[in-house]
């Protein structure tokens, strides 16, 4: 009978333990974790399997970066007249893919699956 008392106090005080080191580490991540405003990754293309070239805005600054398992790199600061444009283009084709019904979608779909059955005759 002892044994079981044992046995259902650990199960119990291991309980507790999980429980107070799941709260704690609540608390810590609230102070812990970084602030997203200052970075953001506007585009990332994947380059190879394990790289990557991205655009990165760092504050109010943009880069071009070069990601990889062994180190990330800095490759150019944008200037303004660059930054201008790229967030020119993104905003145009964001806007172009929003603008878009369903219906409209898949007749664009269709077309081209068309054109493509078309051309394998």
């Amino acid at each position: 009978m002892d044994m079981y008392i044992t046995i259902l106090r650990t199960i119990i005080f291991l309980i507790i333990i999980i429980f107070m080191i799941n709260i704690c580490l609540k608390y810590m991540g609230k102070y812990t974790n970084q602030s997203k405003k200052n970075f953001r990754v506007i585009q990332k293309i994947l380059v190879s399997k394990t790289s990557s070239i991205g655009i990165v805005q760092i504050i109010d600054t943009y880069y071009v970066m070069s990601f990889s398992e062994s180190r990330n790199e800095i490759l150019k600061e944008l200037d303004e007249y660059e930054v201008a444009q790229l967030l020119n283009s993104l905003g145009n084709h964001e806007g172009s893919g929003k603008n878009k019904d369903f219906g409209k979608i898949m007749q664009d779909m269709n077309d081209k699956i068309q054109e493509f059955s078309k051309r394998k005759r």
